[in-house]
């Protein structure tokens, strides 16, 4: 069972290569996200003056409104994505511009509470990180620079158990988010029934799930290894490189971060779209009379054959 999770696992992951090879307008979404959240990043960071923050109230009452407009502009790519997911899926016209016109009108509105919820979890997280954080620890990369930009946007920070605790504990939280809004995109359900039926989805299909989640995280570490090196280099190793290689550096974080949160995004849709088959599987052996069958024997939908998977 777990070998069949873990092939079934690799599988899915690979289609999500294969699909941004032939649907790059994919990706597009993703990456415009992320420079929406890149750009609040460096702003709040480099630009915005704190001293106007003069209370803690004021200033916790900031930060939660940047988590929670974080997690709106995920989830618009999220449901951008999954709204092209479906056009492909129907045979439909590809249009980014349609589906961004279908997020409007009838997912974002169900899919708010979720996301107030997923902002809660997110500064919870983020003020219990806080607290455990070393007190006399600071980045040390207030000074505007291009490499100090670099340094923030990928989140470098010296190696600790807690720090490495917490980001697994946000990216597990967010797979799960992702994984619970194709019932809305897809199958027109309120909050409610989506967060059940993404919890029950998750039960059913937890290898598969727990194995997805920390194989791109693997994946994540290996794409961002370069900019980790570049930065061990500067720092322990004292080599200086130009304001320009900096820049790249940016726009090569921007690309492997919108990859890293495209292949959470695709995987948990793959995965979902696997379990609504299985589902209507079940259901029909049920009113057959026949026996119930194991998810490994449903066809895993890919978006690359002619089998309308979401009709």
């Amino acid at each position: 069972m777990i070998t069949s999770a873990v092939k079934s696992t690799f599988q899915i992951l690979g289609d999500t290569f294969k699909i941004l090879i032939k649907y790059p307008v994919l990706f597009l979404p993703v990456l415009i996200s992320w420079v929406f959240y890149g750009a609040i990043i460096i702003y709040f960071k480099y630009y915005f003056n704190w001293e106007t923050i003069t209370t803690t109230a004021m200033g916790f009452g900031l930060a939660f409104l940047i988590i929670f407009v974080f997690c709106f502009i995920f989830s618009v790519s999220s449901f951008v994505m999954l709204e092209i997911i479906q056009q492909i899926e129907t045979k439909s016209k590809i249009s980014m511009f349609k589906a961004l016109d279908e997020v409007i009108r009838k997912d974002l509105l169900k899919a708010f509470p979720i996301m107030l919820v997923w902002a809660i979890i997110w500064f919870v997280i983020e003020v219990l990180e806080l607290l455990f954080k070393r007190k006399d620890s600071d980045d040390g990369y207030n000074e505007r620079t291009y490499e100090n930009m670099a340094k923030t946007l990928s989140g470098y920070e010296s190696f600790s158990l807690w720090g490495l605790t917490f980001n697994l504990i946000k990216s597990g939280v967010r797979l799960i988010v992702f994984f619970i809004y194709p019932s809305i995109a897809w199958e027109d359900e309120g909050p409610i029934n989506a967060v059940k039926k993404g919890f029950s989805g998750i039960k059913n299909n937890a290898a598969e799930f727990v194995t997805g989640f920390f194989s791109i995280e693997a994946v994540a570490t290996l794409i961002f290894l370069p900019p980790g090196i570049m930065f061990w280099l500067s720092d322990d190793m004292n080599i200086k490189f130009s304001d320009t290689t900096w820049l790249w550096v940016i726009i090569y974080i921007a690309f492997a971060s919108s990859l890293y949160l495209y292949l959470q995004q695709m995987f948990a849709a793959l995965l979902y779209m696997w379990n609504m088959k299985w589902n209507r599987a079940v259901q029909k052996a049920m009113k057959d009379g026949m026996p119930v069958p194991n998810i490994h024997d449903i066809k895993k939908p890919d978006l690359l054959d002619d089998v309308p998977d979401l009709l």
